[in-house]
């Protein structure tokens, strides 16, 4: 998604651009095993890039959707607080969505939550009317033919295998169906997710050393029945804990009506896509607090993915890490780490902001 986004922004503005993906398709990974939100910009620090791309991100991406005949809704979402001491955490969350430019933010009582979700319990919520919910792969799709309209040349099934750098830059050694083949760029930008650590360490970047090496975040998502279908309005978030890995277990809508769960977030030391059935009963737990209509027995192994975070266990959030790093003797070699949430959202701003800071060194 990002590097789509990078391409899309970046092709209009350079004489060419090349961009490799290693699978046959786009978004084997990260990019298609996601919530699909389009976040406000609630949770992040105000001095973050989480924070300054977020809102704006999201604008973007609504307007782009509204061009592009992309399937969206716009469906807002609301933060629960189930008991009185989680209500001040929702000011404090309003406050600093308010600080980022998030806009329209409403403290709601327990019973305006009701009239707007009358399947959901709560004691307040905080309502981000502009969240809503994107179809991945048609974003992903369209932002490939905009680059290409551009001229970029977008090749998947070529996986790069290593870089050496020279005097006019960068050559790129990468393997496709027709066998080895190389050529030469004076930018690079890894924009590689999961695979990010790799590509910096062919350009000679240690990740240990730099503060880079990237762990993974494992998250798993339930579906609940079609008899839902319809239940909830909007997403449904709880309030988010200092002690978890992620956002907590909230609602993920489609764009029929359904909804699943998750996800949850545990680290793993490998790739591994399969959904344990026995953490259906940690999901319940969670969920009841605000959906006291689930029952154990509705939640199905749905899916699950993989983010690559900048911080291990138990360490705190850090921000996206783009940088163009010259300063570690790799002049036009442009570095993104770390790109979890909201990546997807902030895609388009992280072109922008990428193509500004390559276009000035050309």
């Amino acid at each position: 998604m990002v590097g789509l986004g990078i391409a899309a922004r970046l092709a209009p503005r350079v004489r060419s651009l090349v961009l490799f993906e290693r699978h046959n398709a786009w978004g084997q990974e990260i990019s298609s095993r996601n919530s699909e939100v389009l976040h406000s910009g609630i949770y992040y620090a105000h001095d973050s890039l989480k924070a300054a791309f977020c809102a704006k991100g999201q604008r973007m991406l609504y307007e782009l959707a509204e061009e592009a005949q992309i399937p969206h809704v716009r469906c807002g979402k609301i933060i629960i607080a189930s008991s009185e001491e989680e209500v001040d955490d929702l000011y404090q969350l309003k406050a600093r969505g308010e600080r980022n430019g998030v806009e329209g933010l409403r403290i709601l009582t327990g019973a305006e939550v009701i009239a707007r979700e009358p399947a959901v319990k709560a004691v307040a919520g905080l309502l981000a009317p502009d969240s809503g919910i994107i179809n991945a792969h048609a974003l992903m799709d369209a932002l490939a033919v905009r680059a290409e309209n551009a001229g970029a040349d977008l090749i998947r099934g070529a996986e790069v295998t290593g870089f050496e750098k020279g005097s006019n830059g960068w050559k790129i050694f990468y393997r496709d169906v027709d066998g080895e083949d190389m050529l030469t760029s004076l930018v690079v930008i890894n924009s590689a997710g999961l695979g990010a650590q790799a590509v910096m360490a062919m350009a000679g970047i240690d990740p240990e050393a730099a503060g880079l090496k990237l762990h993974l975040a494992k998250g798993e998502y339930f579906t609940v029945p079609a008899k839902y279908r319809h239940k909830l309005n909007s997403m449904v978030y709880p309030v988010p804990h200092k002690n978890l890995t992620g956002l907590g277990v909230h609602t993920v809508p489609d764009l029929f009506g359904g909804f699943k769960l998750g996800p949850n977030a545990f680290y793993v030391d490998q790739l591994d896509y399969t959904v344990d059935p026995s953490h259906a009963a940690e999901f319940y737990e969670s969920a009841r607090k605000y959906l006291p209509f689930l029952q154990l027995d509705d939640l199905i192994p749905d899916m699950s993915g993989i983010r690559p975070k900048l911080t291990a266990a138990d360490e705190a959030p850090r921000d996206f890490y783009i940088r163009h790093e010259a300063e570690r003797g790799a002049p036009g070699f442009f570095n993104l780490a770390g790109i979890e949430s909201p990546g997807l959202t902030s895609c388009c701003v992280i072109g922008d902001y990428i193509s500004d800071q390559v276009c000035a060194i050309l």
